[in-house]
């Protein structure tokens, strides 16, 4: 549903002109936010799935009880997400072979997964079972 109210929503193309530059704070996405011309404040909240309970925090405005995530309660909720998929198997997975070059296991990422990955990326690789068979890879910038 779409609110008229809402700041350009009847924008059309030929309403932009030119190119507009602007700073993105870098504390924009950390909470108090504003809403309704107040604060919000933070609310603890719990979920639970398979018996596992997970919490996290939002913003939450009074008058309208929007909920609003920071950066880092995004990227809670995103790992609490990614952990029911993987209970759920609900789960995008690829095989692929492992290659061994006379010192270490490797394996090569498809092409279609390696378009945004540089070589100066970082891989971050978390052990998930005891017999060193599971693993979650993440692939990270590398910021040094």
């Amino acid at each position: 549903m779409k609110n008229n109210d809402e700041p350009f929503y009847n924008l059309k193309e030929e309403d932009i002109q030119g190119e507009v530059k602007f700073q993105i704070d870098e504390n924009s996405f950390k909470g108090p936010f504003t809403c309704h011309g107040e604060k919000t404040v933070i609310e603890h909240k719990a979920v639970s799935y398979n018996g596992m309970a997970f919490s996290y925090s939002v913003w939450r405005c009074r008058k309208c009880k929007k909920e609003y995530l920071d950066a880092s309660q995004g990227k809670r909720f995103d790992q609490m997400v990614m952990v029911k998929q993987m209970l759920e198997g609900n789960l995008i997975t690829m095989q692929r072979n492992m290659n061994f070059d006379g010192k270490a296991f490797f394996f090569r990422f498809p092409k279609e997964l390696a378009l945004g990955l540089r070589k100066e990326d970082k891989v971050e690789l978390k052990l998930l079972s005891a017999d060193g068979r599971r693993f979650l890879v993440e692939v990270k910038p590398n910021l040094s």
